[in-house]
């Protein structure tokens, strides 16, 4: 009795799976049909590129007037040279009158940034010496217009690089050392590439740690 029912029950199994067969064969037909006669999508035209407004205009010009060290991510190129609103000549303060760095860059041993000296600095001197001469004379009219200096930056590293001065000079690290020989320049340049490997490379001569969170934090 048991043995007849499994023998009975193949014929329906067969069944079934033929139908299967031909259902998906159908199927398959339909699909493959209707893609022949589905009509080719009709191409569209680009959409048109935004017009440049005055936001854009005025962020690509001022990238543009900052020059190529704009970019937060590279340094400022070595050999730089900008013209400054006032001809400051170093020779003649360093090497001559022997000012110290630390008279004008009041805050490079307290600061990561060096400073620049005030208007009222420059002319605790030069109420009196040089009064006459055309470069004090733009230094007096930027101090009866109650007026910063409007120095232009000779040196900048990455913002995603820290470079505190008050570490350098604090361990004895000489300005020259990255500035180079600022007291016999008549315009300050960039001395130095400011890239990676020429800090590290100075860090290593000097046995200082080097690993990425030292400079970048």
């Amino acid at each position: 009795m048991t043995r007849r029912r499994k023998w009975a029950a193949i014929p329906g199994l067969a069944l079934i799976a033929v139908t299967a067969t031909v259902l998906s064969a159908y199927s398959g037909a339909q699909a493959g049909g209707a893609g022949q006669v589905a009509p080719a999508p009709q191409a569209t035209a680009a959409p048109a590129a935004p017009r440049d407004t005055v936001a854009l205009r005025q962020a690509r010009d001022t990238m543009a007037a900052s020059g190529p060290w704009a970019y937060s991510a590279a340094s400022t190129p070595q050999g730089r040279a900008p013209q400054q609103p006032i001809d400051f000549p170093h020779p003649q303060h360093v090497q001559s009158l022997q000012m110290n760095c630390l008279y004008c860059h009041s805050t490079a041993n307290k600061s990561p940034d060096p400073g620049m000296p005030a208007v009222n600095t420059c002319m605790g001197c030069h109420t009196i010496i040089g009064a006459g001469l055309p470069e004090i004379q733009k230094l007096q009219k930027y101090y009866a217009d109650s007026t910063p200096i409007p120095w232009v930056r000779v040196h900048k590293v990455p913002d995603y690089v820290q470079f505190p001065h008050m570490a350098h000079v604090n361990a004895d690290v000489q300005c020259q050392t990255c500035h180079g020989d600022v007291q016999k320049m008549p315009r300050v340049f960039q001395y130095s590439s400011l890239n990676m490997g020429w800090c590290v490379n100075c860090h290593v001569e000097n046995k200082v740690r080097y690993d990425c969170s030292t400079c970048h934090y």
